[in-house]
């Protein structure tokens, strides 16, 4: 399955959620780049520019928390990890969740930014544990 193939209007089904789920992971643990490149333009107005994980980022409102139940590899659970641990909500604007401080939601691209770099946090701890493993044994 190719991701720029999925229609966003429509629901996933859960084989192509975690397909998606595991691709986006793998690509955020490739690259240090956010998944929206967010400016200030001169009149405070957050401009926001697109990448490719922001692209993978557009099935996301689509796979709601009725697909967390459904861990069935380490992508999957990282990602619903970082979902939880971030607080995202699926919003009539898109998803968001809290700001640093909690007086106040970010903007979807915000949001998906937290995400990821929550996700990343999680595959370097986790490939931190497996090298420490490694070298004990």
């Amino acid at each position: 399955m190719i991701i720029s193939l999925i229609d966003p209007r429509f629901p996933l089904s859960r084989s192509n959620a975690a397909i998606v789920i595991s691709r986006l992971v793998q690509a955020i643990a490739l690259t240090q780049d956010p998944a929206y490149r967010t400016t200030l333009d001169a009149s405070g107005c957050e401009q926001v520019a697109v990448t490719v994980q922001s692209r993978l980022c557009e099935c996301l409102p689509r796979i709601s928390e009725h697909y967390a139940s459904y861990r069935d590899d380490e992508y999957q659970d990282i990602y619903w990890t970082a979902y939880r641990e971030v607080g995202l909500e699926d919003s009539p604007v898109g998803l968001v969740c809290m700001n640093a401080h909690e007086t106040g939601y970010l903007t979807t691209p915000s949001a998906i930014n937290a995400l990821v770099d929550r996700v990343r946090q999680l595959v370097d701890s986790r490939d931190d544990s497996r090298h420490e493993l490694y070298l004990i044994a």
